[in-house]
């Protein structure tokens, strides 16, 4: 059972951050885009990174505008709030958080950012 306390720990710090980063990005967008550090992957490479443009993109999302940054930025957004607090809560209802640490889990996600960096860097 103590085991099970620590995992969700992380989980709701998680879901914590998710609630401080959207009330900031709707309530202060302007210091959150002017403090926010410039992409690394784009200054020195030339290339977008699966996440370029998907603050601002929130940003208008938050704001019912629509987003132009990332192709992705929708899809993203249904994760961060429908997907991940859906399946924390499920696993934490079964009390098997171990699929966030399943090899299939893994490999999901590789797969999903590599396709996002794939079509981020295809000309428009």
């Amino acid at each position: 059972m103590e085991q099970l306390r620590d995992k969700c720990r992380t989980h709701y710090f998680i879901l914590g951050s998710i609630v401080v980063m959207t009330a900031l990005l709707r309530f202060c967008p302007g210091w959150v885009l002017l403090h926010s550090p410039g992409c690394v992957m784009k200054t020195y490479l030339h290339l977008s990174c699966p996440f370029c443009g998907m603050t601002r993109d929130f940003v208008a999302i938050l704001h019912r505008h629509k987003p132009e940054f990332n192709r992705f930025s929708w899809t993203a957004f249904a994760v961060v709030y429908l997907v991940y607090p859906a399946l924390f809560v499920w696993a934490r209802s079964i009390r098997r958080l171990s699929v966030f640490h399943h090899p299939a889990m893994y490999r999901l996600v590789c797969a999903a950012l590599l396709l996002m960096f794939a079509v981020n860097n295809l000309p428009h």
